[in-house]
């Protein structure tokens, strides 16, 4: 009988070191997410997706099926607010699949994202057809504009007119609702320490369409300091704050600045993504001081 118990004791010991283990490793991909946490904060977005992927690997194999879905559909967002939408899909629709199989409750938010994101990709397919803007209803010129699509980013950058585009910018950023108060900013002799400060304030009191309105002013000044790079971050920030909000109008003018960012940067197709997209909202705001500024400042970009 003493032979049996000592088979009984090996087995209930391993069932408790397996136990710890997988607590250990539950808390290994809690922790990988935290950390994705803060290099998302500090803008080193590949690392996050990276740490974020490891503790999906993880989840999955712990049969977390919640934790898992919940990774999936962060990383989506994320690829969303970066404006890659294929890539957005993807992750979301493996999140569904997981949230379909396992009846979780983040089913239909997820199943809404994807909606949205292949009516966009349905639009962008139909903008890029001339014979679609041919038939469409917007009051600017739409052979001019399906023109500039279809040959515009076939050619290379040679030179750039920061000066000129800047002004084209800022005749669209004063579009925006309320610019009277955001762009008095400008005009101090460090305007960027005074936007600082302002959209602090705007946070402390839940100004989400103020706080998108600076950022989007701060992107505007570091692309006139051919600060490009800087300018696409501001400008993505402000681009995610006014799609959290619903703002339209804030997210196309949001959505010409990426794409001006990204062409001026030489990625033409992310370029190219975005301003389409914004042209397709914009059409539909019926907003013509808006698709005057708009043509305006692709006709600057291509020269």
């Amino acid at each position: 009988m003493g032979i049996f118990d000592r088979y009984q004791s090996t087995d209930e010991t391993i069932k408790k070191y397996l136990k710890q283990l997988w607590e250990y490793q539950e808390a290994e991909a809690d922790l990988m997410v935290e950390i994705a946490t803060l290099l998302y904060e500090d803008g080193a977005i590949d690392d996050a997706v990276g740490f974020l992927e490891k503790s999906v690997d993880i989840y999955h194999e712990l049969g977390l099926f919640e934790q898992e879905a919940s990774i999936l559909d962060l990383i989506g967002d994320l690829y969303m607010n970066m404006g890659e939408n294929t890539t957005a899909l993807k992750y979301y629709r493996k999140c569904h699949q997981i949230c379909t199989t396992k009846d979780l409750p983040i089913k239909e938010d997820v199943f809404n994202k994807i909606q949205e994101l292949e009516e966009l990709q349905q639009t962008a397919t139909k903008i890029s057809s001339k014979s679609e803007m041919k038939t469409s209803t917007s009051s600017f010129d739409e052979d001019s504009y399906s023109e500039i699509f279809d040959e515009g980013f076939s050619e290379e950058i040679e030179k750039v007119d920061y000066e000129e585009i800047g002004s084209k910018l800022d005749d669209i950023i004063a579009l925006l609702d309320e610019y009277a108060v955001y762009g008095s900013y400008q005009k101090f002799d460090n305007p960027m320490a005074h936007i600082k400060e302002a959209i602090e304030m705007s946070r402390s009191i839940s100004d989400d369409k103020g706080e998108a309105g600076l950022i989007l002013i701060m992107g505007d000044i570091s692309l006139k300091k051919e600060e490009t790079e800087k300018s696409l971050d501001y400008f993505q920030q402000s681009l995610k704050i006014f799609r959290k909000i619903g703002d339209n109008k804030g997210e196309a003018i949001s959505r010409l600045m990426v794409g001006t960012a990204y062409f001026l940067l030489g990625e033409t197709d992310e370029g190219s993504t975005y301003l389409r997209d914004s042209m397709e909202i914009i059409k539909f705001l019926h907003d013509d001081k808006m698709e005057k500024a708009a043509m305006a400042l692709l006709k600057s970009i291509y020269g």
